[in-house]
């Protein structure tokens, strides 16, 4: 009776799914290796696809290499490269006439130097040269940072790394500029270099970015790089009082600065809130508005209590407005019932880790904030030999979604009940089309009907992994749809790794088991 009950709930929502979406599948491939990553995915004008998949291997999983492919329009394989790598990693690619341009970062170790490149290919023959943009070395690391600093090669190269920033490669919105950031330790002063490239692969300009404390006070948040010229904005998180303590003296201890980089000057704008706790703030630049975006806390709980908005000028950077929007009625009632559990809800005083999934601006100036419940948990067990053994499980809960008007309130928020843990099927991925957003998830067939309006998606396993896509319109109702079935499928689906391209509506998703693996393109149409 449950099953012909949850068969006819599929039935009468696949039914009342307005979206049309296209899936496109290319063959089953053979790879040498078991495990492979979808890093890029590009689209060009005449419907060719490349997709870039990086794989590991040895005791460590070290990064080995990368298989890229070409295929046409229908991911009918065109041709493929096995691109092997020795400490060279591809920090990003793009497509323009015709060529496939990788950007590079390279440890040269016999010259004990760092070079930056771009390895370029005609796509339908995957055969690469390279040219050199950058080169560090001991001898000229004075010319390219200012000072010398010190010990720059110890640690394989990599010793003035200050976390994965060492290198980071970021677009403008149309791809008419590039920007590198390097986060250099420096136990003085914050310190930043930034290099702007345009896509004829040219010097636009470069700057240091210092700042007068110390570099363990400075947490690096994300930074954009506009489309008219090259400009960068930068955003990071100062703690004050020489301490990294939130709180000191009963008040916030730490305000947020953001950055605006050009080829003729850096400017500088800060805030901070005296009431409420932001962990970090999302950047987010269009052709128009220059939004900084994140969750906060009740400066007492120490939880999460919903979304605040720092919105400025992008020209003179002073704020338009700032909000904090608490989560709404609705949002609290999705997570946590109506009544049965009041109790905990009232208990827990907010949420714990939400982690951001993808922030977008719609077509009419709305903000959209997708994020995931997302937390570890270590245990401890005994074997029958009576040794102890330490795991860690990843949970990956419930995905939440807000929407913001352009004054910065809260339109609506959701959140939609699922419970997963381990990588292999888990999360999801993200896809705004229009007035509505797509989440492409994994699911067994038992979805359970919790209420009237309150669907919880459970976890699966990879042999039993349905696709299915979520889709919530402008007013936050929400709808669900199975896109592929597993008796249909020789491979499960990675949605913690698909990528999705804005502009031609489109979501990208690695289908593996074993050796096994497909790439499939889904079209919300």
């Amino acid at each position: 009776m449950k099953k012909l009950f949850t068969l006819i709930l599929l039935l009468f929502v696949t039914m009342s799914f307005s979206q049309d979406v296209s899936i496109t599948k290319s063959a089953i491939f053979k790879d040498k290796k078991k495990n492979s990553y979808l890093s890029f995915t590009l689209e060009a004008d005449d419907g060719g696809i490349v997709t870039i998949r990086s794989y590991y291997g040895g005791m460590q999983q070290k990064l080995k290499g990368y298989y890229i492919q070409y295929f046409d329009s229908n991911l009918k394989e065109v041709k493929t490269l096995d691109y092997e790598v020795k400490n060279k990693t591809i920090k990003n690619a793009f497509l323009k006439n015709d060529k496939l341009h990788l950007i590079e970062i390279e440890e040269l170790k016999k010259e004990k130097s760092i070079a930056i490149n771009i390895s370029s290919s005609e796509i339908n023959s995957l055969s690469f040269s390279s040219q050199n943009l950058l080169k560090f070395s001991e001898d000229n690391i004075k010319d390219y940072f200012g000072v010398f600093i010190f010990p720059f090669f110890i640690n394989n190269g990599w010793g003035q790394a200050d976390g994965n920033h060492m290198g980071e490669v970021i677009f403008s919105l149309n791809k008419k500029f590039f920007a590198i950031n390097f986060d250099i330790k420096n136990k003085d002063k914050e310190t930043h270099k930034v290099f702007v490239f345009n896509d004829n692969f040219e010097l636009v300009y470069d700057k240091l970015i210092t700042k007068n404390i110390k570099d363990r006070l400075f947490e690096y948040n994300s930074f954009e790089v506009d489309d008219e010229d090259g400009t960068v904005y930068f955003l990071g998180k100062s703690f004050e009082k020489n301490s990294k303590r939130i709180k000191k003296g009963g008040k916030v201890n730490y305000h947020f600065e953001l950055y605006k980089v050009n080829a003729e000057s850096v400017e500088s704008t800060s805030f901070k809130t005296t009431g409420k706790l932001i962990e970090s703030l999302q950047l987010l630049k269009n052709e128009d508005r220059l939004i900084c975006t994140g969750f906060f806390g009740n400066d007492k709980e120490h939880k999460i209590n919903g979304v605040c908005i720092y919105d400025l000028n992008p020209t003179t950077l002073e704020i338009n407005y700032s909000k904090f929007n608490d989560f709404s009625e609705k949002f609290l009632s999705d997570k946590y019932g109506d009544k049965s559990r009041k109790k905990k809800r009232k208990k827990e005083k907010g949420i714990d880790n939400i982690e951001f999934k993808g922030v977008y601006l719609m077509g009419n100036n709305d903000l959209v904030i997708n994020a995931e419940e997302f937390f570890m948990t270590t245990h401890t067990m005994m074997n029958a030999n009576g040794g102890m053994r330490t795991y860690t499980v990843y949970h990956f809960n419930d995905i939440m979604t807000l929407r913001l008007d352009a004054n910065g309130d809260l339109k609506w928020a959701r959140n939609i009940n699922k419970a997963q843990t381990g990588f292999t099927t888990s999360s999801f991925t993200t896809l705004p089309v229009n007035e509505s957003t797509y989440f492409f998830i994994n699911c067994s067939d038992k979805i359970k009907k919790v209420s009237k309006d309150k669907i919880y998606f459970g976890q699966t396993s990879s042999k039993k992994s349905n696709l299915y896509m979520i889709s919530l319109d402008e007013n936050g109702n929400y709808d669900y749809k199975k896109l592929i079935d597993d008796k249909e499928s020789k491979v499960y689906y990675k949605v913690n790794n698909g990528i999705p391209n804005l502009d031609k509506k489109t979501v990208f998703l690695l289908g593996e088991r074993k050796k096994n693996g497909r790439i499939i393109k889904l079209k919300v149409d």
